[in-house]
């Protein structure tokens, strides 16, 4: 991977974070994939994970980067059973 494309991927990364915290409240999440679309098709850079000690809330969330916005979340139902309960609606992108 070069330079460019990290960096890319790290400034992703750190939206993706901030917008899983700001929207969900989601403080603490651990993030095990990285996946990057070719450039040609489309400026999304994937992240996967899940909620930290809860394996079972994972999630995966796509970050426009050259928008620096999320695109979509994605979650497993038991993520969404945890949003709910919280307080939080998992089907309006916010950003």
């Amino acid at each position: 991977m070069n330079k460019e494309d990290q960096e890319i991927i790290d400034r992703s990364e750190s939206i993706a974070i901030k917008y899983l915290k700001d929207t969900y409240g989601l403080n603490d999440v651990v993030i095990t994939g990285r996946q990057m679309q070719p450039k040609m098709a489309m400026s999304w850079v994937t992240f996967y994970g899940y909620v930290s000690q809860h394996e079972d809330q994972s999630f995966n969330v796509s970050i426009n980067y050259k928008e620096n916005q999320t695109e979509s979340f994605s979650f497993s139902p038991e993520l969404e059973k945890a949003l709910i309960a919280n307080g939080y609606d998992p089907y309006q992108l916010n950003d």
